[in-house]
């Protein structure tokens, strides 16, 4: 796998490029805004890490045109310094992957990547399988596509991981941590408010209300269930 990394700290570059080479993948290193774009544009990536802070830019206004570019499905990672909820949420909603703080706790940061690149995989690995049509929503895990009302709609892999567990799942009551464990795949501390951020940009993207046939209820002190709206 060859992953991008975009840090402007020579010392942070060498230490992710050091870790994801450790992985047994190739890291590139990218300096600036500038440098990146360029870099995208001349060879494919499987993987982005992302600083926030540049000194010729911005995290926020580089994702927009990495996802105006180049899709939904390239997974994409922050590791930065801005750690205020109102900028993970914003990270979040733009079209990240995923985020860690700094400073960078490797082993989380490792394993996060590790289960990125698996979803991945997975997703390369299915391309026979049915699409799964439930409602006014079909999800096709071969294409990674959502459609509602026959309209794509556009999810980050994590959101539409979410979504094809909850849709496959109808009924089922899912407490936070467990979708942590399904969708995140990964062991240490995440906080929970990940989740409530993708399940309320589902809510918005798909639909979700029982205008549209549909129940996403939030349990108290449990989590979270979808269900067929009826009446």
């Amino acid at each position: 796998m060859r992953l991008a990394i975009l840090e402007d700290s020579r010392s942070q570059a060498l230490l992710l490029k050091t870790m994801v080479e450790e992985l047994g993948h190739e890291g590139v290193v990218f300096a600036s805004a500038q440098e990146f774009r360029r870099g995208l544009e001349a060879q494919p990536f499987d993987l982005l890490l992302m600083d926030w802070i540049l000194p010729d830019g911005s995290g926020d206004e580089l994702l927009r045109w990495v996802r105006q570019r180049f899709g939904w499905s390239l997974p994409v990672i922050f590791v930065t310094a801005r750690v205020a909820e109102s900028d993970v949420v914003a990270m979040l909603r733009l079209g990240a992957d995923d985020y860690v703080c700094k400073p960078i706790r490797y082993v989380e940061l490792s394993a996060r990547i590790e289960a990125l690149i698996r979803r991945q995989a997975l997703a390369g690995g299915v391309r026979e399988s049915a699409a799964l049509t439930v409602g006014n929503i079909v999800l096709d895990p071969a294409a990674r596509s959502a459609q509602v009302d026959g309209r794509p709609v556009a999810l980050t892999g994590k959101e539409f991981d979410l979504a094809l567990l909850l849709l496959a799942n109808l009924g089922t009551l899912f407490n936070r941590q467990t979708l942590l464990e399904k969708v995140w795949e990964v062991d240490a501390e995440i906080d929970t408010r990940t989740v409530d951020t993708h399940v309320s940009r589902l809510r918005r993207k798909l639909g979700l209300e029982p205008a549209n046939g549909w129940l996403l209820t939030t349990v108290y002190g449990h989590g979270y269930r979808l269900e067929r709206a009826h009446g």
